[in-house]
Formats: C-alpha cells, sequence, structure tokens
C-alpha cells in the first residue's frame, strides 16, 4: 500500500513533531517546573487530538486498531492549558485530587469508538451516533470556557505585576494573550461550520469535510509552534504572594512615606536596578509593602511600574539633553537607568513623554500635558 502526502499534510506532521520534542523539553524544564507539566499535557494533547486529522482515510481503513489508540484528548486540552496558566499566575498553588474533575470530560471523546466497538459493522441506533459524535466536537466549547477562565487569570496577574516589579519583560504573558485572542477566533470559526453543518443535515465531525481541514491544519500547525516555542522561552514568573498583614500607617502619613521613598531612590539610584521589586525597596527603606503600595496607589495615584519607571524616564530625558552625553547611544542611557528591554523602553518613555526617544532628542515638539501620560 503506497500512501500519498500534501505539502499540508506534511507541514502538519512536522509540526506535530515539533510538538513531542518540546513537550518533552518543557517537562524536564526546571524553570516553571510545575507549570511546564502542564503546559507539557497541553501540547501532548493537542497533537494527540489532531493526528486522525493528519492521516489519510486509507490508512485508517487499513489499520483500523488505529481507532484504539488515545488519539482523541480534546477536552484536556482546554485544562490543561488552564491549569498551565494558574500555576504560573498564582503560585504557590498545588493540583489538587479534587481539580481532577476538571479532566473527566475525557470519556466525551470515546463514546463513538465505545458505540463502534459495542455494535461492530453496524448502526442500529444512529441517532446515538450523531449524538457521540456531536459531544466530541463539543470539546471546541469546552476550550472556548477555559479559555475565557485563562485570559481572566492572565488580566488579573498583569494588574497586580504592575504594583510589584519595575520591569516588566518576559514575564507579562503578552503573548499568552495574542495566542488566546487566536484560538478563540479559531475556535468560533470552527463552531460556526459545525452549526451550518447541522442545519444543513451533514456530519457533526469536521473529519468528514475535507475543503475546510487544509486551512484548518494549517492554522493548528502554526499554533502549535507558537504554543511550543514561547512556553520554551517564557521566563520565570513573578510570585505573587498576598501583601503581608501589619499596622499600616494612617492616610495622613503617606505623603510621608512617599517622601521617604523618593529620597532612597534617588539619592541612592535604586531605580537603576533593572530588577527592583517592591519586596526590595520594601527591605531597603523598612517599611511594609502593604504601606509602600497603599502610598504610591492613593496617595500618588499610581502603581509601582509606574512609581520607579518615572524616575528612570527623567534620568534618560536630563542625559539626551547633556551635549557631553551626545555621543552615547539611546539605549545604553536607557540601561544604564534601568530598562532591561528596548521595547519596554520604547514603550514607556513614549508613555510618559509622547514622544519616541529619537524625536525627543532630536527636539520635536509635543503637547505639554503628554509628559504626565502613564503606562496603563
Amino acid at each position: 500500500m503506497t500512501f500519498e502526502i500534501s505539502p499540508i499534510q506534511l507541514f502538519t506532521v512536522c509540526s506535530v513533531i515539533n510538538g513531542f520534542v518540546f513537550a518533552f523539553l518543557l517537562f524536564e524544564k526546571k524553570e516553571n517546573q510545575q507549570a511546564n507539566r502542564f503546559l507539557s499535557l497541553t501540547i501532548l494533547a493537542t497533537c494527540l487530538t489532531f493526528t486522525p486529522f493528519i492521516l489519510d482515510a486509507s490508512i485508517w481503513d487499513a489499520y483500523e486498531w488505529l481507532a484504539w489508540l488515545p488519539f482523541s484528548l480534546s477536552y484536556w486540552i482546554g485544562p490543561a492549558f488552564y491549569f498551565y496558566i494558574k500555576t504560573l499566575t498564582e503560585r504557590p498553588v498545588a493540583f489538587r485530587r479534587k481539580d481532577l474533575w476538571h479532566f473527566a470530560p475525557i470519556i466525551l471523546n470515546y463514546i463513538h469508538s465505545i458505540y463502534h466497538a459495542i455494535v461492530v459493522n453496524v448502526n442500529p441506533w444512529p441517532w446515538f451516533h450523531h449524538i457521540a459524535e456531536w459531544l466530541e466536537s463539543a470539546a471546541i466549547l469546552s476550550l472556548l470556557i477555559y479559555l475565557f477562565l485563562s485570559f481572566r487569570l492572565v488580566k488579573t496577574y498583569q494588574h497586580s505585576l504592575l504594583n510589584k516589579v519595575s520591569n516588566t519583560a518576559r514575564i507579562d504573558l503578552r503573548w499568552v494573550t495574542q495566542f488566546i485572542y487566536v484560538i478563540a477566533a479559531s475556535c468560533a470559526l470552527i463552531l460556526v461550520f459545525l452549526v451550518a453543518s447541522l442545519l444543513a443535515g451533514g456530519k457533526y465531525s469536521l473529519q468528514h469535510y475535507n475543503d475546510p481541514r487544509a486551512f484548518a491544519l494549517l492554522v493548528y500547525a502554526a499554533v502549535l509552534y507558537w504554543l511550543s516555542i514561547s512556553g520554551f522561552k517564557q521566563a520565570q514568573t513573578h510570585r505573587m504572594p498576598k501583601l503581608e498583614e501589619s499596622m499600616e500607617p494612617d492616610p495622613r502619613e503617606y505623603s510621608a512615606v512617599t517622601q521617604k521613598l523618593s529620597a532612597a531612590i534617588r539619592g541612592h539610584q535604586l531605580y537603576r536596578n533593572p530588577q527592583l521589586s517592591l519586596a526590595d525597596l520594601s527591605k531597603f527603606v523598612n517599611i511594609s509593602e502593604r504601606a509602600i503600595s497603599n502610598a504610591i496607589n492613593q496617595e500618588l495615584g499610581k502603581n509601582f511600574f509606574q512609581f520607579i519607571n518615572e524616575y528612570r524616564v527623567e534620568e534618560v530625558k536630563e542625559r539626551l539633553k547633556d551635549p557631553k552625553q551626545e555621543h552615547l547611544k539611546i539605549l545604553s542611557l536607557a540601561f544604564d537607568a534601568g530598562f532591561n528591554s528596548k521595547a519596554s523602553f520604547h514603550r514607556v518613555f513614549k508613555a510618559y513623554t509622547g514622544q519616541t526617544p529619537q524625536a525627543y532628542k532630536s527636539g520635536a515638539s509635543t503637547d505639554p500635558s503628554a509628559e504626565d501620560q502613564t503606562e496603563n
């Protein structure tokens, strides 16, 4: 028997092989270890779920025993990804036994196969057969629900992060939100296709439609590469423990707190430390994290990220105006001031000044009110 494989199938097969490799690497990676175990499961479940779409129908006819391999794991993709995000953003967190119910719907992936195993080569209950196929395709709804829950976790984490650290590059999970948008849009399109198929009296599974499958495989392959590589590159995220309970200063003392903070930050140029966090500043000035956070939020109307980066931007602005430092590269000045990413520096600088660093250096005119802008 000879098998033909199209370029799209070949590209998808390569993405699956790549997925298996990265799943193994992520499982063994020490950084974000607990989270990466869930990401590894997400990738494995995705690879196995889409394998039947890659193989030609003649292969399934020739080797019927393949239908009993654990290919359909679509009901595990959503919860595995959700616990990946949950573990990244809410540490320390343990996967408890009661959380296993999230993975229980896997049985819905196998009702169809069990049905055919019981009634071999016959179909006495067509209605049950169609329901089984519908339940298998309904995994898309499960994935959408878990994507929504994951999105909420990321947004909460990103908001909290701005009150904890002064640099968010590589730990802000921007790629995750972008990934969720793409997957959600893809699932929505698949749902439209399935509903249209239902109304037309067709099958409920995408496996029976060759035209849209080629496009779906291309999207799947690209997404699998994206998830594998971005997940492997993800740096250690910031721990988000609750602020310690302590005696808080009277709100009328917040002004004194912010003055003490400013004196320490300016006098010791603490902002030049790219890894400066709320915990670091708390230890240096001997003021509780909660007191510092409340003083910055309520007295200044800012978060920690904005508070520290103002000092960094001001230093860069001063040095850009200094003729003696005209020979220095702008990026060098940014790194000296405490920025640790070119993209982050440009984004923050423009948010505060309304200009790009190069435009500011060249003396381009700008609206003075833009100076007060801060990054949300």
